[in-house]
């Protein structure tokens, strides 16, 4: 196979991702149309018969191809014909268990605050198909924890749910009494709580040969000592007089 022609089915390829169903792999992309690239590339990687694709690759196509049909900005990447881009639709009748993967060191905080859109992200990213939501969570943790999401609970609490095609379904939180995930293991539920404490401040003593700035706490001590000795030394200015007195008495 050419060169010239791997480069137009990678094109094909790209363009269908980006600019048509990206959330049949599992793609977010933002209000602009954009994705990361690294995200793009473990699509490609998961893909079979693209795994060989890496950034150059990309690079390349949009160097060597009048009309690549895709554009980078930064790390991100779109199509640049997004009319048949699918819009996420609000539900009208959403399955009643959805499935999302978290990463582990988020174990915690999900416990206690629910689940959030992460990196960047506007929505919260589900799926029907428990393989499919561990697919999309392995692409930030190797070993992610899956959550099970009651959508009648979420939808009582206020949860609005976005179809995406397919089997992938978008919210934009997913609030506590509405999943169920696994406990912490006993040793990162003690790390939670202890990385929660604050660290007590320590007072450090003053270095040697330095000094700490008297913002006005001694001044009553100040004036108190220069008040002793002004009187201090009336007294003895005073017993100097009677002795010099005492003095010419006696001659």
């Amino acid at each position: 196979m050419g060169l010239t022609r791997e480069r137009e089915q990678l094109k094909g390829f790209l363009t269908y991702i980006l600019g048509r169903n990206p959330y049949e792999f599992g793609l977010v992309p933002d209000e602009n149309g954009y994705v990361k690239i690294k995200d793009l590339l473990k699509v490609m990687n998961e893909e079979e018969g693209w795994g060989h694709v890496k950034q150059q690759s990309i690079n390349e196509l949009i160097i060597a191809l009048p009309d690549p049909g895709i554009e980078i900005e930064d790390n991100q990447i779109r199509s640049t014909d997004r009319e048949n881009l699918l819009k996420p639709a609000l539900c009208e009748t959403t399955p009643r268990l959805l499935f999302s993967g978290i990463r582990n060191k988020a174990h915690g905080h999900v416990l206690e605050n629910g689940i959030l859109p992460y990196d960047n992200l506007a929505f919260v990213v589900l799926s029907s198909d428990k393989s499919m939501a561990e697919r999309i969570a392995q692409r930030k943790d190797p070993q992610p924890i899956i959550v099970t999401v009651n959508t009648r609970d979420a939808e009582n609490l206020g949860v609005m749910f976005f179809s995406a095609g397919g089997n992938l379904y978008l919210a934009r939180h997913i609030p506590l009494n509405s999943f169920t995930a696994p406990p912490l293991p006993s040793f990162e539920e003690n790390k939670w709580k202890s990385d929660k404490k604050k660290a007590p401040v320590q007072k450090t003593a003053p270095m040697p040969g330095s000094f700490i700035p008297d913002f006005g706490g001694n001044k009553n001590k100040k004036q108190k000592g220069e008040k002793e000795d002004r009187l201090s030394w009336k007294h003895n200015k005073k017993k100097i007089r009677r002795l010099k007195d005492s003095f010419r008495d006696e001659f």
